[in-house]
């Protein structure tokens, strides 16, 4: 006989939105990823040995020496600088500008439409025939790399940081207005918060393409940094330090674009605590 006054402990109920629940996918889809990647690797290896060669598709593991041998030499980090140099000034540059432009054009109509056809220009068309004209303009140096980069990434910022303010609730902004609120103080606990989402996957996109701006500057017209490198070893059929060299840009856009997104969900929570102390 069970005694009435003792009570029974239940076990734990997983809830199918808790928290152990949403680390059990999170746990699944890492699982997934990995073992995607060593399926990837393995049939690279299988292929590189049975159909190719260190001459056209080398092996993984003859890449994987390539890689350890190039991470060991000085001469390589030099070159990685250099290309870093134009990447991070040419993302500074954009986010410095980028950002308060696609504010004060969100909240103006006239600057808006000034900047329009600009902003429509650089997105519709492709912006690689603009490097040589850099290289004339600027000459042989930081200064075009970083222009290339700047050319790429400003665009799409721009736009975001537009969309973003021009997506604010309007009854938001009547109803701080009915209230004699003023603009200075409308923008930091509305317009800015209310934009920040936006913001931070203009930023994300904008550090995709300013990766890709990096490499067609180094490639097309100056050939320094990884570029040289690049160019180096493919026009000696040196085909594991090329596979090296390009997964080390690969990795570098990588983490720039994760780490863009882990800013862009910091910029989503710090909207949601402005709003809360804001009320």
């Amino acid at each position: 006989m069970t005694d009435p006054g003792r009570t029974t402990a239940r076990p734990p109920v997983l809830r199918a939105g808790g928290p152990a629940a949403k680390g059990s996918r999170q746990t699944q889809y890492r699982l997934v990823q990995i073992v995607s990647i060593m399926m990837l690797l393995a049939v690279w290896e299988f292929s590189g040995r049975r159909f190719g060669s260190n001459l056209t598709f080398p092996p993984v593991s003859s890449v994987a020496v390539a890689l350890a041998q190039r991470l060991v030499d000085p001469e390589f980090w030099g070159f990685l600088w250099t290309t870093l140099q134009a990447l991070f000034v040419g993302l500074g540059l954009t986010i410095g500008v980028g950002i308060p432009l696609g504010l004060v054009a969100g909240r103006l109509t006239t600057v808006q439409r000034l900047i329009n056809p600009y902003l429509n220009f650089f997105l519709s068309t492709p912006t690689s025939p603009l490097v040589p004209i850099f290289l004339i303009i600027f000459g042989i140096g930081l200064a075009p790399r970083v222009a290339t980069v700047f050319i790429f990434a400003f665009p799409i910022l721009v736009v975001n940081t537009i969309t973003g303010v021009r997506a604010v609730p309007k009854s938001l902004l009547e109803m701080a207005a009915s209230f004699g609120v003023s603009s200075g103080l409308v923008f930091r606990r509305i317009i800015f918060p209310a934009s920040l989402p936006a913001i931070g996957a203009g930023l994300r996109l904008a550090a995709g393409r300013a990766v890709v701006g990096m490499v067609v500057a180094e490639l097309i017209v100056i050939s320094v940094g990884m570029g040289r490198l690049i160019q180096r070893y493919s026009s000696s059929f040196d085909s594991p330090n090329l596979f090296a060299v390009v997964i080390v840009v690969l990795a570098i856009g990588l983490l720039i674009v994760r780490g863009m997104a882990v800013l862009e969900r910091r910029l989503g929570q710090w909207k949601q605590i402005t709003n809360g102390s804001s009320r």
